[in-house]
């Protein structure tokens, strides 16, 4: 087989047909994989390397492509990326290697580090399992674990973490998830460090002693439909029967053994394909688009876009935005409420000067990044400055003010924030922005008016919203918009055209053409169309979407995240109101004023 190498990519001929995946490995070590039935099917195959890979293709290397399955040998080049004579490394800090992982990033993986790291997996879902049993639930292994306990009795070596699910006594969606956040609690009050994903998805981060992530254990909530489908969220659903779940069988890994599914071979073949049984590195999970609208709809995302901000930000970030930053702090100079919130505060630098500003007022900077708020939190802060952790694509974040105990008036600043999130997270922020004028504060932002010439979905810093968007969005909550061009900024923003933006109440709402009719009612008329078409096999066609789509609205009306997480968030707030009550100072105690700026946030 002829492999050619260049900066840009790596080429070959077509694999023999018994071979679906293919490794590609510098002096032996595995760095990428490609599933090959995700490729056009041509006779010389050429695919770019990863761009999280392109910062390390300097010096030389002998590169081989290899059968994922068999491991065997299909050709091997010697090739010079860059003059010198060092060899092409792909490690972290600490010396571990790095593989491009099933997300496209770059991650530890168990075929590039020693064996006490599996076996630190190990023992970790073994806790992670006994402390969900004490919860008084059923949990079993899924996903990549299952997979490599049925394989091979180990975990994958090209994994980097374990999944364990939990299968609920609840059929009703919306139980489901206030369960979810239930277990989320719980596992954080025994220790954990929790990161949300979804109502139903939870990662636990574990840290070596310097600090780092060391390795993750993901927490699903798996549940049975009355439809007959079990569900686990993200990514599985179809049809499976009860007997084939419980009770639980016994699978082995490493010699330690863990709860599965009855008939491990349906749940596989559900997860993934019938192919899993052929050892896939660089398989990719293809969720329906069915499948994906109900487990967004009743769990919510949570983490829409956070591996990008944990992974591209840095000390030098700050730079980036520093135009907004000025004009924001010119600004921040004349508020006059007692507390100052920094909406999406970064790496701080923007939030440290607003608190200098005014040592008087409690400046409080809230991201929902981990990296972010480590960054922020690396030098001692001013006494009247604190970071914390918020995410904007959850409900909970109309609790702020409880949440950081403010009380009276806020103002609020958002220094390029709101073109950079999703819409969900945009709907919170424009109450967060209402509440607080409201309060007789301020609140103001800046924002790109117009896209980067390279705009991606991946990349949200090339994101933009125009003023007639902002105005729109602004007077459905009645907030009204003043902009102000920012001129005194770099060359490369002059096509961006970034504004800053004054925010106060009492907007007019847009003149716009009356509201649509309900959907309930496009879709009787699409299906009332298709009865009558000549064509059978379109008739049919269109008659199953409409089925189909009509299940779906009837399980999102009765099943809503939102009505969850108001349930959730009014629980808390009478948990906490009762705490506080019981632990009120008498007339002989003096209350104690505590101060916290969490490096590692944890997420309820």
């Amino acid at each position: 087989m002829n492999l050619s190498i260049s900066a840009r990519g790596i080429g070959f001929d077509a694999a023999p047909d018994d071979v679906i995946s293919v490794d590609i490995l510098f002096d032996d070590h595995r760095v990428w994989s490609l599933d090959l039935r995700d490729l056009p099917e041509q006779e010389r195959i050429r695919v770019p390397w990863p761009a999280p890979l392109l910062p390390y293709l300097v010096g030389e290397s002998r590169i081989t492509l290899r059968d994922s399955a068999s491991e065997r040998s299909l050709a091997e080049v010697t090739h010079r990326f860059t003059v010198g004579e060092a060899r092409t490394t792909v490690l972290d800090a600490e010396g571990n290697r790095l593989a491009i992982n099933k997300w496209g990033r770059l991650g530890k993986t168990l075929d590039g580090v020693d064996d006490s790291f599996q076996r630190r997996i190990i023992d970790r879902s073994v806790e992670v399992v006994q402390q969900l049993r004490d919860m008084g639930l059923r949990p079993f292994v899924v996903g990549g674990t299952l997979l490599g306990a049925v394989r091979s009795e180990s975990l994958l070596p090209h994994d980097d973490d374990a999944d364990i699910a939990y299968l609920s006594e609840h059929t009703s969606p919306a139980d489901v998830a206030r369960e979810g956040f239930v277990v989320g609690r719980k596992l954080i009050e025994l220790g954990h460090h929790v990161v949300r994903h979804s109502a139903t998805h939870m990662q636990l981060y574990f840290y070596n002693d310097s600090g780092s992530v060391d390795h993750y254990v993901d927490v699903f909530a798996a549940f049975f439909t009355d439809d007959g489908h079990i569900n686990q969220p993200f990514h599985v659903r179809g049809e499976m029967a009860p007997e084939q779940m419980l009770p639980f069988s016994t699978v082995t890994i490493e010699g330690v053994e863990f709860p599965a599914p009855a008939d491990t071979n349906r749940w596989l073949t559900i997860n993934y394909d019938e192919n899993w049984r052929t050892p896939i590195p660089g398989y990719r999970l293809g969720t329906p688009r069915e499948t994906q609208r109900r487990f967004k709809n009743w769990f919510g995302s949570f983490n829409f876009q956070r591996d990008f901000w944990n992974e591209t930000l840095d000390e030098d970030s700050a730079s980036r935005w520093e135009t907004g930053a000025n004009w924001i702090a010119q600004r921040g100079a004349t508020f006059r409420a007692p507390t100052l919130v920094d909406l999406g505060s970064g790496t701080g630098e923007l939030t440290a000067r607003l608190a200098r500003q005014r040592p008087d007022r409690r400046t409080i900077g809230l991201d929902y990044s981990p990296a972010a708020l480590t960054l922020a939190t690396r030098e001692e802060l001013p006494e009247n400055l604190e970071f914390g952790h918020l995410n904007l694509n959850r409900l909970l974040s109309l609790g702020l003010t409880r949440q950081f105990g403010i009380e009276g008036a806020i103002d609020v600043t958002m220094n390029h924030l709101i073109e950079q999130i999703g819409h969900e997270a945009r709907d919170n922020t424009w109450r967060i922005v209402r509440a607080a004028l409201e309060s007789g504060g301020s609140a103001v932002a800046t924002v790109h008016t117009r896209p980067a010439p390279d705009v991606t979905f991946g990349d949200p810093t090339g994101w933009h919203l125009s003023e007639r968007q902002l105005r729109a969005e602004a007077a459905a909550h009645d907030i009204a918009c003043a902009f102000t061009e920012l001129t005194d900024h770099a060359p490369e923003d002059a096509k961006r055209a970034p504004v800053g933006v004054v925010f106060t109440l009492g907007a007019t709402p847009p003149e716009s053409a009356p509201e649509g009719e309900p959907i309930m009612n496009r879709l009787k008329r699409l299906f009332a169309r298709a009865t009558t078409h000549p064509d059978t096999v379109e008739l049919e066609s269109l008659r199953a979407r409409v089925v189909a789509l009509e299940s779906e609205l009837d399980e999102f009306r009765r099943d809503s995240l939102r009505v969850t997480e108001l349930l959730d968030l009014a629980e808390q707030s009478f948990a906490n109101a009762t705490k506080q009550r019981a632990s009120a100072p008498t007339e002989t105690t003096a209350p104690v004023e505590t101060r916290t700026t969490p490096k590692e946030p944890t997420q309820p």
